[in-house]
């Protein structure tokens, strides 16, 4: 199963250990959205190429 994990924030320990959690057997990919300039066009491709997709605050 592919996951994308998409962070808003710089993410805190404990989203960490839940981000390794749930992406275990996983094939995983991120996305920062805390950059000055994110590439939305590739955010959009990205989530139509996984089969699911996480957001964390």
């Amino acid at each position: 199963m592919k996951l994308l994990n998409v962070y808003r924030s710089e993410p805190a320990d404990d989203v960490k250990k839940l981000v390794d959690i749930v992406s275990d057997g996983c094939e995983t990919n991120s996305f920062d959205l805390n950059v000055e300039a994110p590439d939305y066009d590739k955010l959009v491709d990205m989530v139509t190429d996984a089969d699911k997709t996480i957001c964390w605050w």
